[in-house]
């Protein structure tokens, strides 16, 4: 029974923080001049230091996209390895990927925090009590299950749809990642909560 019960606690003081969806839009806004626009032929930009990040976060969308009948390229396959684009290497892009919808996502914000879950005691009997005679002066001792720190990392990324014709902005979100890995399972899970967003609001099918 001790060790059942030392195991249960653990497991919960150490998954308690991440419970909850690991990703979810927090706002969007899609421009409602603009009713009926769909998303197609779309280049997909990702902002981002990480190279290997960069990248697997493009491939995901457009893999998502793909998915669904809509034509999409990620940039690193058209403009190759260029940290912070400028306008003119965008406009190239476009270009090269014959795009006329950009979507392009940054990291707006990372923030961690340091939860102190308290230690446990609860108390066993101990002693000989193998009769109801001995049951009579039996002890308990007190079993003790120590501190437990876990840290929470919440990413907000925002993402921009653009329409390459007007460079108009025609849809727009912010996401939020729990604890993330930089798996492909962790990339798949915001990419498909904002293709959710943006079928709901109408900017692809």
């Amino acid at each position: 029974m001790k060790v059942i019960h030392l195991v249960l606690v653990v497991f919960v003081l150490l998954f308690l923080p991440a419970c909850g969806p690991k990703a979810k839009v927090v706002s969007s806004w899609v421009d409602p001049a603009l009713k009926g626009y769909t998303a197609k032929d779309v280049l997909v930009i990702g902002l981002s230091r990480s190279e290997v990040s960069l990248n697997l976060w493009e491939n995901v969308f457009v893999d998502n996209f793909t998915g669904i009948g809509i034509h999409a390229v990620a940039n690193h396959k058209v403009m190759g390895k260029v940290p912070d684009p400028d306008r003119k290497a965008v406009e190239a892009a476009i270009y090269k990927a014959k795009a006329s919808s950009v979507l392009i996502t940054h990291v707006v914000d990372v923030t961690s925090k340091t939860y102190t879950h308290p230690g446990t005691i609860h108390f066993e009997p101990s002693g000989f009590y193998g009769s109801m005679y001995g049951y009579y002066g039996h002890t308990y001792r007190a079993v003790y299950t120590p501190p437990v720190d876990s840290t929470r990392t919440v990413v907000r990324l925002e993402s921009n749809l653009y329409d390459v014709a007007t460079a108009r902005l025609i849809w727009s979100a912010q996401s939020e990642a729990l604890n993330p890995n930089l798996l492909r399972t962790d990339f798949e899970r915001v990419v498909g909560v904002l293709m959710t967003d943006m079928k709901k609001s109408g900017v692809i099918k």
